[in-house]
């Protein structure tokens, strides 16, 4: 074990729900990795010092380039610090590292990924013991803790090899387990019973969950076609292995030519469908009957009302402030609420560690359940929106169809405005006070500043103002009943807010 004190460095680290991410090469170098990871071991070491519970951590990484390096970097200063480290011994899913969490009661666990980001990327996450995202109180700590080191101070590190040998750090399979609790949780029976009705199109994006949707499928008797199954660190055709309508355009392509050949598709016979996920399998993309992208915030209330009334699993509900209310008027009609939290599934996540929900979801494709991850799991999604298919005996189109003629019609829409952060700041509060009762002929009925600027309409629509974490950007979101009183509001909020 050696220890080596860093020289000072030009950059910042700033650490938040999803760790610390940068450029491969950059920012995000080997002695960055050591740095953060020190950080996380002085954070723990600080947060139980009355005695360890446990001094476990889970260690894993995703397919881009020199994540299963960087990874073996970080397990070497955790078991310098006198951890014990389980390493995965292959690429694995966020969600599953969530799981390895929760089975192992670990402390926490390093993820080496930058999930959906472009290929230059990397980032390395943590995740405490509840197995969710961290919260903004200890990505606080570990932000001020990372760039103390970075100017000066030591971190301890030892050869990962040298680790290995003292019983320090073991290598291990998480993916199994993962699957065992997948499919405890699906019908599988009724799944298995639908296999010759649905020809599935699944993909990983060149990313970690490679093989396990189609290992599922497979034991259920389903034929499907993977795309975009080998490793891939430039995540082609994308480029960023982010499941999105424009990502997925050449596998819709090839759905709905199989369709277009298969005379009774939409009788549903053999109709093909698309499942993805992103790069770490947190994040979802699903695509219908025609190869036509179904929004997140039309999947996440279909599901919701399918565990109602499918599963018979009744509850709560929470979504983040810029996710649909179209889940809260489900919600409503059965009986339960929806609770709204900022963005970020941290806060989600913790709702459903603690029990307080059913289900939760965001408009940036995160969702899971209770009884199963605290984290979002694109895995999992997918497969319930499988089972939720098999269980109507419908398209996919149509189920979309049939809750919006029952609890919408609803459009959303979210666009990015370049602006001067400090201007903004100083500006928003005083225009959000001044803001008219009468805009564009609605009525506002409410506010919400639980995480930027939410207007409430009488109509049910309602408009939302967040600035970005990162970025000199403002982002505007907005649902409402028609495709024109969208684009009418957010002109309208964007030419109010910024005076253009």
């Amino acid at each position: 074990m050696t220890t080596k004190k860093n020289n000072s460095k030009t950059f910042e680290i700033e650490f938040g729900t999803s760790g610390y991410r940068g450029k491969i090469a950059d920012d995000f170098t080997y002695e960055s990795v050591k740095l953060v990871s020190q950080a996380v071991c002085d954070f723990l070491t600080e947060k139980y010092v009355g005695g360890f519970p446990s001094k476990t951590i889970i260690i894993g990484y995703d397919t881009r380039f020199l994540s299963e390096e960087f990874a073996k970097v970080s397990a070497s200063v955790f078991c310098a610090n006198g951890f014990r480290v389980i390493f995965a011994n292959t690429f694995t899913p966020t969600p599953v590292i969530s799981i390895k969490i929760l089975k192992e009661k670990a402390l926490g666990a390093i993820n080496i990924t930058a999930s959906h980001n472009p290929y230059n990327y990397n980032g390395i996450k943590f995740s405490p013991d509840w197995g969710g995202p961290a919260l903004p109180e200890d990505t606080e700590i570990l932000t001020k803790k990372s760039n103390e080191l970075l100017k000066s101070t030591k971190y301890n590190f030892m050869d990962f090899e040298e680790a290995k040998s003292q019983n320090l750090l073991i290598e291990e399979d998480f993916i199994n387990d993962y699957v065992d609790l997948v499919k405890s949780r699906l019908d599988l029976k009724l799944i298995e019973d639908n296999s010759r009705r649905i020809y599935p199109f699944i993909t990983s994006m060149h990313g970690t969950s490679k093989g396990i949707i189609g290992k599922i499928l497979g034991e259920a008797g389903y034929e499907f076609k993977e795309l975009y199954a080998e490793r891939d660190a430039f995540f082609t055709p994308g480029f960023a292995p982010d499941p999105s309508a424009k990502n997925l355009k050449e596998m819709g392509e090839l759905i709905k030519k199989y369709n277009m050949q298969n005379k009774k598709a939409y009788d549903f016979e053999k109709s093909a469908i698309g499942l993805a996920a992103d790069g770490d399998a947190d994040r979802y993309g699903i695509l219908d009957e025609d190869g036509e992208f179904v929004e997140p915030n039309i999947i996440f209330p279909l599901l919701y009302n399918y565990y109602i009334e499918g599963k018979g699993i009744k509850g709560d509900v929470a979504r983040s402030v810029a996710t649909t209310a179209l889940v809260d008027r489900i919600a409503k009609y059965q009986g339960f609420k929806a609770i709204e939290t900022p963005v970020g599934f941290k806060y989600l996540g913790k709702l459903i560690s603690e029990g307080k929900v059913v289900m939760a979801g965001e408009e940036s494709s995160g969702l899971t359940v209770s009884g199963h991850t605290p984290d979002k799991d694109g895995i999992y999604t997918c497969l319930l929106v499988l089972e939720m298919i098999s269980y109507y005996k419908k398209p996919l189109k149509d189920l979309v169809k049939n809750i919006l003629e029952k609890y919408g019609p609803i459009y959303t829409k979210r666009i990015n405005v370049p602006i001067d952060k400090e201007k903004f700041k100083a500006e928003i509060d005083e225009k959000m006070e001044k803001f008219p009762k009468i805009f564009e002929g609605k009525r506002v009925m409410a506010k919400n500043i639980t995480d930027g600027y939410k207007i409430f309409f009488d109509d049910d629509s309602w408009l939302l103002a967040r600035l970005s974490g990162t970025e000199d950007l403002m982002r505007i979101y907005c649902e409402a009943d028609t495709e024109s009183n969208l684009d009418v509001l957010i002109s309208a909020f964007k030419k109010y807010l910024i005076n253009k």
